[in-house]
């Protein structure tokens, strides 16, 4: 009896469903338009799951990268460090020389002799031209024009 009243319920609704058209072809265009759908949506997932892959693995190299770069800073750091402790020696011994010269050069030239002979030398200087002035204006005769 349960089974009827399903029948009769079912009957009495107005099911739709139609068994004979129930794989009626769809149009080209709209298969077209499914297998396209379906190619982005399996392109999505491929992608989703390489992103999902890679993650770890670019974190793992970036971790890699970064601990390597580490380590060549302080081997670098490190280098330069002995480079500098060979060359001190060398570095010194130069400055010294050079420091050495420039106090000599300082000690030879005594700026307040020199100042002093330039002074003297210009006085002379200028007597000898004042004189030269002198007689060229006692001299009226003397003609530049010979």
């Amino acid at each position: 009896m349960k089974i009827f009243l399903v029948i009769a319920l079912v009957v009495c609704t107005g099911c739709q469903a139609n068994l004979f058209y129930a794989d009626e072809p769809k149009p080209q265009l709209q298969q077209l338009t499914d297998a396209f759908r379906k190619n982005v949506d399996m392109a999505s997932q491929y992608t989703t799951n390489l992103k999902e892959q890679m993650d770890p693995l670019a974190k793992y190299l970036m971790t890699k990268i970064t601990k390597g770069v580490d380590m060549l800073r302080e081997r670098i750091e490190e280098e330069v460090n002995t480079v500098r402790c060979a060359l001190k020696p060398y570095i010194e011994y130069v400055t010294s020389l050079f420091e050495k010269g420039v106090d000599y050069i300082r000690e030879s030239l005594d700026f307040e002799d020199l100042k002093a002979t330039v002074l003297q030398k210009s006085e002379e200087l200028r007597e000898s031209l004042e004189q030269g002035v002198k007689e060229l204006q006692a001299n009226p005769s003397h003609s530049w024009s010979s």
